[in-house]
């Protein structure tokens, strides 16, 4: 699977990564990362001869929007906007079920699962904060825009526009599982009982960098509806905001930026003290 280049300048290369691809790996017979397609093998390694510096992460299932800074000056600009929340960051994704409000606030901390500390990292949500069995919790806030509504086949499931306030590890797939609306086709936190999509529907579509000298804006176009696969099981019931289009879609990026809207229904989750 190819990997598209966005955006490139002497300090940035932003690509479109596509789905179910690592990001870089210490195995250099691995060929199935973005370093393998865009630069050398190693290039993750300081000690390459043509060094990457990755300042954001997208998990291995996850599509879409990928900044990585050519030298170390380029990678501390960006790393500071991104520790400082400066950043936009929009994904889009599709979730089981159809979710019964139009805007939400997401606020539950995001931790470790003790049970697989030592594998596979998995996190948790923490629905009452004097829960201490959840490992090294920190906050976490996510917005939900709910899109459009529909059925995957027989299935209901929700188109929706989420947006990370904060950047933790699995924290819009954890979040999506808390309200129980889990992403269409994660595996790992629907228990391994969402085996039978092609992919995990998460997609980050969208990446505003307010760089000084060089401010960023990059997106890519709707990803889901030119899947033939997922076109085909495809039955729509109400859309609430456009969205397909590059100009649809940023008039739903300033809805979900709003504190509020007016004749919204809206949602918060929160942990318990």
């Amino acid at each position: 699977m190819a990997v598209e280049k966005l955006y490139e300048s002497e300090n940035y290369i932003i690509v479109n990564k596509p789905y179910d691809m690592y990001i870089n790996s210490d195995d250099e017979d691995e060929k199935n990362t973005v370093t393998h397609h865009i630069a050398k093998h190693d290039s993750h390694l300081s000690t390459s001869s043509q060094p990457l510096h990755f300042v954001q992460r997208l998990d291995y299932a996850t599509s879409g929007v990928l900044c990585i800074a050519k030298n170390k000056s380029a990678a501390a600009r960006a790393g500071k906007l991104f520790e400082g929340r400066l950043t936009k960051k929009y994904y889009l994704a599709v979730v089981r079920g159809h979710v019964g409000f139009e805007l939400g606030d997401i606020t539950y901390p995001v931790g470790v699962d003790p049970l697989t500390q030592q594998s596979s990292h998995r996190m948790l949500a923490v629905f009452n904060k004097s829960d201490n069995t959840c490992e090294q919790s920190r906050e976490a806030h996510t917005r939900l825009l709910v899109l459009e509504s529909g059925y995957c086949g027989s299935d209901p499931v929700t188109v929706v526009l989420l947006k990370p306030v904060t950047g933790r590890r699995h924290q819009l797939r954890v979040h999506c599982k808390a309200i129980g609306h889990t992403i269409l086709g994660d595996y790992t936190y629907s228990d391994k009982k969402d085996s039978a999509p092609h992919r995990m529907f998460l997609h980050a579509i969208r990446l505003v960098l307010p760089l000084h000298s060089e401010p960023l804006d990059i997106q890519t176009s709707e990803p889901f509806f030119i899947d033939k696969r997922f076109q085909s099981q495809w039955k729509s019931v109400d859309i609430f905001n456009k969205y397909r289009t590059k100009e649809a879609f940023r008039v739903a990026c300033d809805v979900i930026d709003r504190p509020y809207v007016i004749g919204v229904k809206y949602q918060s989750y929160s942990a318990n003290d």
